[in-house]
């Protein structure tokens, strides 16, 4: 699965593309990880190649904030899901890229933690983590059942039996439930059941970088015939001709193009395919959903809070800031970050200083006495971004495997549709972007 792997089995690489050539063999709209490792087996196989990226940097969803220079933030992917066997665990160790254990990033994660409720009460973990696993055992036998991708969470819930329904209830409960959806960026109203039972991460402890994921895109783009700035608007595929590739005012032909657009993107309509897509395609662009998951960050002058990886907060269902990772653990430096996704993201939906405001807020009600207010902060928009239009899929009430399987068939033999959200198994994850660009280039080289 690792690039290292797929690079042994080409001969030779080709000089990188001159500036001003417009014809290619093989184009890759895209310079997130699904198309750099995409371009990567193509340009090994010794064929022509140019990556087209509308941003003015490489990474896509992976994004590193260089704004404080001596503390690097990724606003976008954070995680390495599972270190036995990821191919993005490979590359890191391939190319040399530090790596660290913090292993709060999965629900079975071995890293510590700490519960308040919002008023600042500490509270026993066990109990409530002992009702909202009952609660989800429950949920993940009904999501084993045919008819599950037909369901949202939220009827689930309503079709347990009355002791465990009665448990979903509870406040504590149901304020976990709506985060445990929002961690695929989705509400219960939307996420299908089945959902529940996909298996998207490998075994093994969940690593970070402590200098940022930028540092693997980056690497991996350093040999690449990579053109920043280049947004793509519109595809042709010409018959019996080359496929046209529309970017602002230029034209870019190839025999066949990878694409990598956002799941977001390509909801968005904001690239034109002439003929337009097959029915299976626009069916499945349809069908999934695209999840809304955003960060803040907060630097502070010192550290005041638990030495504990991670700080939870019970409180309403789809309150934001209630998920805070302890960055000094990783970085050395004083900074907490809130994760907040689906209902939650959307309740973050503010300028940067409300947001810090409402999380300083609560971060003062939980340490009285011992709360400093945040030197400066960050936020991720991704709802916004023009190139992303959300953070990830996840699998929607009506969609599923085949929806995935079905956007990355190959289109006349000349157009794939690549990234997190045609894997149809690994989706949502950095790892599942890179396999399918991976995928998809193997097949253009066939």
């Amino acid at each position: 699965m690792a690039a290292a792997a797929a690079l042994s089995g080409c001969a030779g690489r080709p000089e990188p593309l001159p500036p001003g050539d417009r014809d290619v063999d093989v184009i890759v709209v895209g310079a997130g990880i699904a198309g750099l490792a995409a371009a990567h087996v193509i340009t090994a196989s010794g064929r022509s190649c140019a990556v087209l990226e509308a941003r003015d940097r490489v990474g896509g969803r992976i994004w590193t904030s260089t704004s404080w220079p001596d503390l690097p933030v990724d606003l976008g992917a954070s995680w390495i899901h599972g270190s036995d066997g990821n191919p993005i665990y490979q590359e890191a160790d391939r190319l040399g890229i530090p790596t660290t254990v913090f292993d709060v990033g999965s629900s079975d994660g071995a890293g510590s933690s700490v519960l308040y409720s919002a008023d600042g009460r500490r509270m026993d973990e066990d109990p409530i983590e002992k009702r909202v696993e009952a609660v989800i055992r429950g949920l993940e036998r009904v999501a084993d059942t045919a008819d599950a991708g037909r369901i949202a969470m939220r009827a689930g819930l309503d079709d347990l039996p009355p002791r465990l329904r009665d448990l979903a209830r509870q406040p504590e409960v149901a304020a976990a439930l709506v985060e445990y959806a929002g961690d695929y960026g989705a509400t219960t109203d939307d996420l299908a059941l089945s959902a529940l039972s996909e298996d998207d991460s490998f075994p093994g402890v969940q690593r970070v970088f402590p200098a940022g994921y930028g540092q693997l895109a980056e690497r991996l783009a350093a040999d690449l015939p990579v053109r920043l700035g280049v947004p793509v608007t519109g595809i042709t595929l010409a018959p019996g001709g080359p496929v046209i590739v529309n970017a602002g005012a230029d034209q870019w032909r190839a025999a066949k193009v990878i694409l990598t657009a956002s799941l977001g993107v390509l909801k968005s309509g904001g690239i034109r395919f002439d003929p337009p897509l097959p029915a299976a395609h626009a069916r499945a662009i349809g069908a999934l959903g695209m999840g809304r998951f955003e960060k803040l960050i907060l630097r502070f002058p010192e550290v005041f809070w638990d030495d504990v990886d991670q700080i939870q907060v019970v409180g309403q269902p789809a309150a934001p800031f209630t998920g805070w990772y302890n960055l000094n653990r990783v970085t050395g430096r004083p900074a907490l970050m809130a994760l907040n996704g689906g209902a939650a993201a959307g309740a973050a939906a503010l300028p940067v200083p409300q947001q810090t405001a409402a999380a300083a807020d609560l971060l003062a009600r939980i340490y009285p006495g011992r709360f400093q207010p945040p030197l400066a902060a960050q936020a991720s928009n991704w709802w916004a971004d023009e190139f992303s239009r959300g953070s990830y899929s996840f699998t929607a009430v009506g969609s599923g495997e085949d929806d995935r399987i079905a956007l990355a068939e190959p289109i006349e033999d000349r157009l794939w549709l690549a990234g997190e959200a045609a894997h149809p198994t690994r989706h949502s994850t950095v790892h599942g972007a890179f396999a399918s660009g991976e995928a998809a280039a193997r097949q253009v080289c066939a």
